[in-house]
């Protein structure tokens, strides 16, 4: 146990000191304290503190309500301060105020200090709440970081490694790695340049803190006053933009055993809306240029849409155009092109108000139209021949016309280059950034099971895609839409299993939405105008038997 060498400065002789009077400045023994101190009568109101209790915050406090009596003019150092200039933020004595101060607003001292350490507190608790965020910013963004870095390094080894294995065919396809550095070089800036912010905000508000506890820590009363006026009250908003982690994967050719062919960004999605419809389903939605929205059921009606308190407003723009609806696309002229059941014509709406005039844009008899796709220079028209979709023989006549926008026949796709059809019955149609023309293709139509088909712009073979076992564990892949996003990748919707599978442009599975996110019976996608994809949804079978549209924020 430690020794006490302290004498009490009021008998001199003690050792065992345990007080100290605040008001005398005198440490003191027990006895004294008792005996001595307390009997004097000028010392009834004396502040006497326990040493042990000396250093905390109410002993800090204690003593500065005692220096308000005793605070020292910092110009006339022989005048005391007795009152407080709200004007210009200071304490001043009697020579102060008649000098620099009478026509001010002024404060008693003792209130406007009691005001002052009520404000430091209160910015002390925002300063703590903000922090507590700011912390937690850091320590989220230092793990994605970590973890990317982790990504890239393991990836990087990879491709190391194959190159090794694989250097004649690496050398054909380019330099993966310096493709990886692309995707890595910018991000890795980016997450450090957010990481920095935030950690500049985190050292500003500590600073900002510390300032306070130097305050509430000191015995002097002026501390209060001048901290106030040190400390900024112009705190950084908390951010509502962090990054979100991206996850990077290496894809394969499907017909190579082993290989590299490219880099996939897996995108982050988050359902961000849900619209409920009055109609049955949801079949196609489309977006013009020109703001205009479209949407439509199986049957024959064609309407236009809003959004508003969670519905899709709709107003019936066409209706009975012979019967029900295969596929829709929206061209750069603002212009909806359609096919319709066992028809030969492909339909075109040029105004969108109710009782517009349905135009005819082409003919494609005696073959019937199915799928339909608007690209930039060409429009491109999935067809079959007369008759039943099912069995496909031989003879069948099944597969695309490609016209440009004077509807002049450019070319048109059916076989492979063995002579075999491509296609059974070309359901939906789009274009990805490298060319390919994608294709859902049904194959059954009674339960509508079909595939995902991808060709070259020139009609070369590359991959088909029928689901996959972690998704289609009980149900059929059943793909009724499909639509492609700015990095290539190829969104379908499978509706009886529940999922939009989401597939690299070599057809591998990346990623999924299902009925985690909400969506049930999804039969179209679309892409707006904003980058949001749009998955609308059938109302049978689902939980509340409403039909509804998804919105899913994609961020890569």
């Amino acid at each position: 146990m430690a020794q006490n060498f302290m004498t009490c400065q009021f008998c001199e002789t003690s050792n065992e000191t345990k007080w100290k009077c605040i008001n005398c400045d005198l440490i003191l023994c027990q006895e004294c304290k008792i005996k001595l101190h307390t009997k004097l009568k000028k010392n009834e109101n004396h502040k006497v503190i326990d040493l042990k209790e000396f250093s905390n915050l109410g002993a800090s406090e204690t003593i500065r309500d005692l220096d308000l009596k005793d605070i020292q003019c910092t110009i006339h150092k022989n005048d005391l301060c007795f009152i407080y200039c709200q004007d210009c933020k200071v304490l001043s004595c009697t020579v102060c105020l008649l000098e620099s101060h009478q026509n001010h607003k002024l404060g008693k001292i003792e209130e406007v200090y009691s005001q002052k350490v009520k404000e430091l507190q209160e910015l002390d608790n925002t300063l703590s709440q903000k922090l507590q965020y700011f912390e937690k910013f850091e320590k989220d963004v230092q793990a994605i970081k970590s973890d990317e870095q982790a990504q890239y390094n393991e990836i990087k080894q990879t491709i190391l490694k194959q190159q090794s294995e694989l250097k004649e065919r690496i050398t054909k396809k380019g330099n993966i790695i310096t493709e990886l550095d692309k995707l890595w070089i910018p991000r890795e800036t980016e997450i450090s340049k957010q990481l920095q912010d935030i950690k500049t905000q985190n050292a500003d508000l500590s600073n900002e803190k510390d300032k306070i506890k130097e305050a509430f820590q000191s015995h002097n009363a002026s501390t209060i006053f001048n901290t106030l006026v040190r400390v900024s009250t112009d705190l950084p908003d908390i951010p509502d933009n962090l990054l979100s982690k991206q996850q990077i994967i290496l894809s394969q050719t499907k017909d190579e055993k082993v290989g590299i062919d490219s880099l996939v960004t897996i995108p982050m999605l988050k359902v961000t809306g849900i619209f409920t419809s009055d109609m049955p389903d949801i079949y196609k939605v489309k977006n013009l240029k020109n703001g205009v929205n479209i949407m439509c059921c199986i049957d024959e009606n064609i309407q236009t849409f809003t959004f508003k308190d969670n519905k899709c407003l709709t107003i019936n723009i066409v209706e009975e155009i012979g019967d029900n609806i295969i596929d829709m696309t929206a061209t750069d002229q603002n212009k909806l092109l359609f096919t319709t059941a066992i028809n030969s014509e492909i339909k075109c709406l040029s105004t969108f108000t109710p009782g517009c005039e349905v135009e005819v844009f082409v003919s494609i008899s005696p073959l019937y139209a199915r799928g339909i796709h608007a690209s930039v220079n060409t429009i491109l028209i999935g067809f079959v021949d007369e008759g039943d979709l099912f069995p496909v023989t031989e003879s069948s006549r099944r597969g695309i016309m490609i016209y440009d926008y004077n509807c002049r026949h450019v070319r048109t796709i059916e076989r492979d280059q063995n002579n075999q059809l491509l296609f059974s019955s070309p359901e939906s149609i789009t274009t990805n950034i490298n060319g390919d023309i994608c294709v859902v293709d049904s194959t059954n139509n009674e339960t509508w099971e079909g595939r995902v088909v991808v060709i070259g712009e020139w009609g070369n073979f590359k991959w088909v895609y029928d689901g996959h076992p972690s998704i289609n564990t009980e149900c059929y892949f059943t793909p009724f839409d499909l639509v492609t996003t700015s990095k290539g990748l190829i969104l379908v919707t499978d509706r009886d299993s529940n999922a939009v599978h989401i597939l690299s442009m070599q057809g591998d599975l990346v990623t999924s939405l299902n009925e985690s996110h909400g969506i049930e019976q999804p039969y179209c996608l679309n892409i707006d105008l904003k980058g949001q994809l749009q998955i609308g949804c059938g109302s049978d079978g689902t939980k509340d038997e409403v039909a509804k549209l998804h919105l899913v924020e994609m961020s890569f």
